[in-house]
């Protein structure tokens, strides 16, 4: 090659490597450019969208913690019980209450006001047609996925007009008596309309939603997904999580569980004030769309047989269909569902009053232990599910613990004594603190006498514990004090 073509070669060369970086110099300028001319409603979200533009890091993921790992007994084990108790006389039951339902709440009343020259989204919410404010075209580039756009999400959100659907959405909360779980599947619909079947832009919704609510909730994304990341005031069991600074952030989808196995990019911080955790705990039935199912329930008890006809709503029941498993003292500490609360008491009234409280509460964990049938969890879920006690009178099937929280429901509900949950390995029962002595197994708590009461242990009468459990020491389950 002479010198000119070696000279023109090298003059081409500099002239692409010129352009290239004049290319980049020009797309860095065009890029900081575009960021002056950003509008941001607040300081806080313009500081909010630069600290997620860079202040991203994989996180190891850590499979879900089991609740108890102790294998359940197929079947139920049968007392042999031969003759009566002999139970103890004093402290007769009489004139149980059944408590009053009340008013049906009428649809409307559930509805939130909404202005329809602006743009609307609409929702289906347990029967619920509900409305919302809000514009729901998200144009939101998510490819590449990354912390850039994740920040571009945040950054177009946050200029739309939310303020409005907050204050609706929490006006809908207080008229359904929504708990933190159910203003998420509240948000979580919402996301699902607003998304276009976009599973990423839905998790960035109610990601925005809940941050603005006040939660402390991240995002984070992996092979192409982005992953809701929630603390919680409660332990969390059989789902994956990540850890910083000693705080489990849960991998929440709010229809199932996700087993994932691979790091999450997320980032250490939060928006400013928000630093609710999502509090698992039920303490009113929520108020949706009521669907009323008729049931009976039968069982036997010294040669008689009762028939206890049961109302409860469908709705309640399938409410919890997807609720994390979570510690039990949540389970044990809910409302029973208004229409079940009161059938069961209606029913249960007339075999009850006039019987010694002992033989009362004997009658109540007889109805418990025969009127359900027994599979465990991992039959007819696949899963470890506690039920809440609605879910016992929906689902055909229910185990140790289910058995045990709708009996201390009865039991305080009927009988108004303090009841205490008894964990022992791959088993729960209950003991109760009866105002008479009763003869048996028992557990001392707060120097009170709980007695040994099984619902799993069928034809077991008050204060026999399985022969399995009676040398073993169980742990408390002590909601009483809540």
């Amino acid at each position: 090659m002479n010198k000119k073509a070696v000279l023109l070669l090298v003059s081409a060369c500099l002239l692409v490597a010129l352009a290239l970086y004049c290319q980049d110099d020009f797309e860095a300028w065009q890029k900081k450019q575009a960021e002056k001319f950003r509008q941001y409603k607040s300081a806080q979200d313009k500081a909010f969208v630069e600290f997620l533009e860079k202040n991203w890091e994989p996180y190891k993921t850590f499979t879900g913690e089991k609740i108890d790992t102790t294998p359940k007994p197929e079947t139920p084990p049968v007392a042999d019980v031969t003759t009566e108790p002999e139970l103890p006389q004093g402290n007769t039951v009489e004139d149980i209450v059944v408590p009053k339902l009340e008013e049906q709440v009428e649809k409307n009343s559930m509805l939130v006001a909404v202005d329809k020259a602006a743009p609307v989204v609409k929702i289906d919410f347990w029967g619920l047609p509900l409305e919302y404010n809000f514009q729901p075209n998200l144009e939101v580039n998510l490819e590449p996925l990354n912390e850039q756009a994740v920040a571009n999400f945040w950054y177009v959100v946050s200029n739309t007009d939310f303020e409005k659907l907050l204050q609706q959405l929490q006006e809908s909360r207080a008229k359904m008596n929504l708990n933190d779980w159910g203003y998420c599947l509240l948000v979580n619909e919402l996301g699902k309309n607003i998304s276009h079947n976009s599973v990423n832009i839905k998790r960035l919704f109610i990601w925005f939603v809940l941050t603005k609510s006040g939660y402390e909730c991240k995002v984070g994304y992996g092979e192409g997904s982005v992953y809701l990341l929630i603390p919680s005031a409660n332990k969390i069991y059989g789902v994956t999580y990540v850890e910083m600074n000693g705080k489990r952030y849960y991998a929440i989808t709010f229809e199932g569980n996700e087993k994932l196995d691979f790091a999450i990019n997320t980032y250490d911080g939060k928006y400013p004030d928000a630093d609710a955790l999502i509090d698992l705990e039920v303490t009113e039935s929520p108020r949706i769309n009521t669907t009323i199912v008729e049931k009976e329930l039968t069982f036997s008890y010294n040669g008689n047989t009762y028939k206890i006809p049961v109302r409860y709503d469908k709705n309640a029941a399938e409410f919890f269909r997807q609720y994390p498993q979570t510690n039990l003292d949540v389970y044990f500490n809910a409302p029973l569902s208004p229409e079940a609360t009161q059938s069961l008491t209606m029913g249960l009234k007339p075999i009850l009053e006039g019987k010694s409280e002992a033989e009362a509460a004997n009658i109540i964990l007889r109805f418990v232990q025969t009127a359900f049938k027994y599979e465990t969890d991992g039959d007819q879920f696949g899963r470890e599910k506690s039920f809440f006690a609605d879910e016992t009178l929906f689902y055909p099937y229910c185990d140790c613990e289910d058995r045990s929280i709708i009996f201390a429901h009865l039991i305080k509900q009927i009988l108004n004594r303090q009841v205490v949950g008894l964990d022992y390995p791959g088993h729960i029962a209950t003991g109760v603190n009866f105002v008479t002595r009763i003869d048996g197994d028992f557990v001392m708590v707060d120097n009170k006498v709980f007695t040994v009461c099984d619902p799993t242990y069928i034809n077991a009468d008050i204060g026999m514990a399985m022969p399995d459990f009676q040398a073993v020491q169980p742990q408390i389950i002590d909601f009483t004090k809540k």
